[in-house]
């Protein structure tokens, strides 16, 4: 019984990883460990469903090498919404302490790049680029904000990152608690776009 639970457990942990991916290279990682806790197990499991699972990882390994060799980045369903920024004005008021306090990790992440797209940068890390994407006003030379309120408050953002140890933002996922976030199933998120 306890091997039984101990597969469901390892199964139902790779699945739940498969809904929530950030790049292939996840892909990649779930189905070597639910491969090793099949195979761990593999007396508990009929010869059915043995077959079923192996079908499933040997097809989601081909799509995790194929984007892989193709060097596409994972589709970011969420999208900036500049109509709803997290902070409107931060180009042009300089924000306090308190303020960006209250926010949680992917909304300062927002609040601090929504600064640099207000101010025609171009993004190039496969989270900015899916999220924000790159319209013809992006200007590859603009390194800082427009102005100096803007390099001020992106720099009050990013102390206030890293007080509460936000991490990186390397994936989407987080995006959709946002508020300016909107869904954009559409949106290409290929290197060459770039």
């Amino acid at each position: 019984m306890v091997y039984f639970l101990d597969t469901g457990v390892n199964l139902a942990l790779n699945l739940a990883g498969f809904t929530g991916l950030a790049d292939p290279h996840q892909i990649l990682i779930a189905v070597v460990l639910g491969t090793a806790a099949v195979l761990w197990n593999s007396t508990l499991v009929p010869r059915w469903a043995l077959s079923a699972f192996f079908s499933l990882m040997f097809l989601a390994s081909c799509v995790a090498v194929y984007a892989l060799a193709l060097g596409r980045q994972p589709m970011c369903v969420y999208a900036y919404e500049p109509e709803k920024p997290v902070i409107g004005d931060s180009l042009t008021r300089k924000l306090n302490w308190e303020e960006v306090r209250n926010l949680d990790c992917p909304s300062l992440w927002v609040a601090r790049n929504e600064i640099y797209y207000r101010s025609n940068y171009c993004f190039f890390t496969p989270t900015g680029y899916s999220y924000f994407g790159n319209d013809k006003t992006c200007d590859p030379s603009i390194e800082v904000p427009s102005s100096q309120i803007g390099f001020d408050n992106a720099t009050l953002i990013k102390r206030m990152e890293a007080r509460k140890g936000c991490a990186p933002m390397e994936s989407c996922r987080k995006l959709g608690r946002v508020s300016s976030s909107k869904l954009d199933l559409g949106r290409s998120t290929i290197k060459e776009d770039q």
